[in-house]
């Protein structure tokens, strides 16, 4: 898991020093003749007032997330990684200095637009922005392993700032026990950014949110209370001044990792602390 953190590290320290080097020598960020090179550093820290628990109680837990979004050419990238409980607050592990006992849980997600690399581009009046192929790595410092591959649209509609839509198939590589070393299932992911209102000195207030809906795993067989279906749905409100946030989020599961159980329909509620880097 070091090794995961690392790379994910130094992929994103390259891309902030390229944005501010592209952005001094280049007062418009956006004069490539064909290229487009643009976006964001994210940094926040979330209080959870009953982080979800299929396998128990829910109980209150601190998040901070470090993330990159980026997009150049034909390439497209998102990816960001959890550390929970960083201040040790609920977790009952000791602290060792060089090892990390915080559960950590991420998701790499590059995408190639098909567009960019036969040279095409879709008109800003078109409904359709891109069209990608996309892949999804996720995975946590317990046992979650996973692969999804497929395909992407991202769409250009003026009241969002970005949607952007990708269905999967899921490859399970380690998945706590369950059909590892296997396609299992599909994964339809939905990310979007609503602009609610613009203050005179520049605060801001934003409506962003995903979706996940996974559908047609198969069943283990050695897990109990398993089901066909998943959905995680997260609806967050921010206001912020350029670039600092103050948030409130509102998570829903229903049968969080495909189990049907009590406890894997708790809704999540956040309060939340952001900043994001543009460029």
């Amino acid at each position: 898991m070091k090794k995961i953190i690392i790379i994910f590290i130094l992929t994103i320290l390259p891309c902030v020093v390229f944005a501010q080097n592209n952005m001094l020598n280049n007062p418009n960020k956006n004069s490539f003749t064909n290229k487009d090179f643009y976006g964001s550093v994210n940094v926040s820290m979330e209080y959870k007032f009953n982080s979800i628990n299929p396998y128990g109680q829910a109980k209150p837990d601190t998040v901070t997330t470090l993330g990159l979004n980026l997009r150049y050419d034909y390439f497209d990238f998102f990816g960001y990684i959890d550390i929970h409980d960083i201040f040790y607050i609920y977790n009952d592990k000791p602290y060792v200095f060089g090892k990390i006992n915080n559960y950590l849980f991420g998701e790499i997600n590059p995408r190639i637009s098909l567009l960019a690399l036969s040279g095409q581009k879709l008109s800003n009046s078109n409904i359709f922005k891109d069209f990608l192929i996309a892949y999804n790595f996720t995975f946590d410092s317990d046992d979650l392993l996973q692969h999804y591959m497929g395909f992407g649209i991202d769409f250009n509609i003026p009241i969002f700032s970005y949607l952007k839509i990708n269905l999967y198939a899921r490859y399970n590589q380690a998945y706590y026990g369950r059909n590892e070393n296997s396609f299992d299932g599909f994964l339809l992911n939905i990310a979007y950014e609503v602009p609610i209102y613009t203050f005179s000195p520049g605060i801001e207030i934003v409506y962003s949110s995903w979706f996940k809906y996974i559908f047609a795993p198969s069943s283990s067989g050695n897990i109990a209370n398993e089901t066909d279906y998943s959905i995680q749905w997260k609806n967050t409100f921010k206001i912020g001044y350029k670039g600092f946030y103050l948030a409130y989020s509102y998570q829903h599961n229903t049968n969080y990792l495909e189990l049907n159980t009590k406890s894997a329909q708790v809704g999540e509620h956040f309060l939340g602390i952001y900043y994001s880097y543009r460029f």
